[in-house]
């Protein structure tokens, strides 16, 4: 990395060699003038791109042997938490210098969203701090968020002898982090894995309950085995029962699963962490997610289409189902106070194992709507229109039609009629055939 106050020193020194007009001295021919006179007269500065390690050094001011360095490994969730608390550290007490990790690279800041408002936290840099400043010694800070999660860490470089405060400073950010200024706690989060492990804040759904039209007992076997089990996690963890629970919900495309997932998170979110994981999250990493989630507890784990990852043995990815049982199996005995909540639009796809009970406890089937409900479905697309319609007469002759049918056949009634639309626009296309319900269709 580059000391930039003996970067400026230099250049302005070169471009006071007026008797070499427009030629600059190379960079490498720099750095070697300045390790030659450093070792001629130790009271020069010595200009050369460092690592983390040798700038710890120099402000410890001891060799390579006299330094100590304490590193914590930072999981995907804990990065950006880690990170944030150091940057407040870094404002209370600002450093004496701060460089980039490698020669010749500037520091690294991130831009984290929270709540609405933006927050600049350490990304990838080396902070000097004085003694009396951020710890009782002398300390230098390295942090490294960028990379994939397995090279991300925080490490506090202190002379020897002084590793007891160092760790203890480095324990004291971590356990904030993670602990009273966690600010993933009860958020929305939407964990991917482009790039290595990803987590970041998502707004809050808008998805309201009454959005979502599907059977009462559905409902109720939801709450029993979210919203119950939240509130009563002492009891259960005091009589030895359990804390964790796993959920699979399924049916034909566009039976509201989606929506119901939303609806629910939106329900929980604040006093419960939600988590939405992307396929590719639940294909390659889940096994990371849970050990994280655990520490955000109580938490409700959200995996969508699950058919399209975890298929029978031989007849997909063999790996990522192998992958998808450890990271339940651990979720199931290793953590407490999580929810897993699933969806698949065919169980009969899903390798046994993945859906036994030991692993799901519960299958709650949200089935295409019988007539009533049809109707509910209709009343809720026509909204202000439902008043021109005879919606039971709608709903008498789409049998089989899932909420995303009915939301199709009302969309093509405006674009036909407009506001104008009554019971013939809708029934029409019906009995014309015209219309009918799909093999799949749109998530309500």
């Amino acid at each position: 990395m580059t000391t930039h106050q003996n970067d400026a020193d230099l250049e302005r020194a070169a471009d006071t060699q007026s008797d070499l007009p427009g030629r600059r001295m190379p960079r490498n021919v720099h750095d070697t003038i300045s390790w030659l006179a450093h070792v001629l007269d130790e009271s020069l500065p010595l200009r050369t791109d460092e690592d983390e390690a040798e700038f710890a050094q120099r402000h410890l001011s001891v060799a390579a042997r006299g330094v100590i360095a304490v590193r914590e490994e930072l999981g995907p969730f804990t990065a950006a938490l880690v990170a944030r608390v150091l940057g407040a550290d870094m404002r209370r007490c600002p450093p004496s210098e701060v460089a980039g990790l490698d020669g010749g690279e500037a520091p690294s800041w991130s831009r984290l969203e929270l709540d609405g408002a933006d927050e600049t936290v350490p990304g990838a840099l080396v902070a000097a701090f004085d003694a009396g400043t951020l710890c009782t010694v002398q300390v230098v800070v390295a942090i490294e968020t960028r990379s994939s999660w397995r090279d991300r860490q925080l490490t506090v470089y202190a002379r020897g002898g002084d590793e007891g405060p160092a760790k203890e400073y480095l324990d004291a950010v971590v356990n904030r982090a993670r602990g009273p200024e966690n600010y993933l706690r009860g958020h929305c989060l939407q964990v991917s894995s482009e790039g290595g492990l990803n987590v970041r804040p998502v707004t809050r759904p808008s998805a309201q309950r009454h959005d979502v039209v599907v059977p009462e007992d559905v409902w109720a076997e939801i709450d029993l085995n979210t919203s119950a089990l939240f509130r009563r996690s002492d009891l259960l963890r005091k009589l030895g029962l359990g804390t964790n629970r796993g959920l699979l919900l399924y049916g034909r495309p566009g039976t509201g699963k989606s929506a119901l997932c939303r609806a629910l998170a939106a329900e929980l979110c604040g006093e419960v962490t939600v988590v939405f994981c992307t396929a590719q999250a639940i294909a390659r990493r889940l096994d990371e997610v849970y050990p994280e989630v655990a520490r955000l507890a109580p938490a409700l784990v959200i995996l969508e289409d699950i058919d399209l990852i975890i298929t029978k043995r031989g007849h997909g990815d063999d790996v990522s189902l192998h992958g998808f049982l450890t990271a339940l199996d651990g979720a199931m005995s290793s953590h407490e106070d999580v929810v897993t909540l699933a969806t698949t639009n065919d169980v009969t796809m899903l390798d046994d194992a993945a859906v036994r009970a030991a692993r799901f406890d519960r299958h709650i089937e949200i089935p295409l709507p019988a007539e009533p409900l049809r109707a509910a479905i209709l009343r809720r697309y026509l909204g202000p229109l439902g008043d021109r319609v005879q919606v039971e007469a709608v709903a008498e002759v789409t049998a089989g039609a899932s909420g995303a049918d009915l939301r199709e056949l009302v969309r093509q009634a405006v674009l036909v009629a407009g506001d104008q639309l009554d019971t013939g626009t809708l029934l029409a296309p019906v009995r014309a055939g015209a219309w009918r319900p799909q093999e799949t269709g749109m998530y309500v």
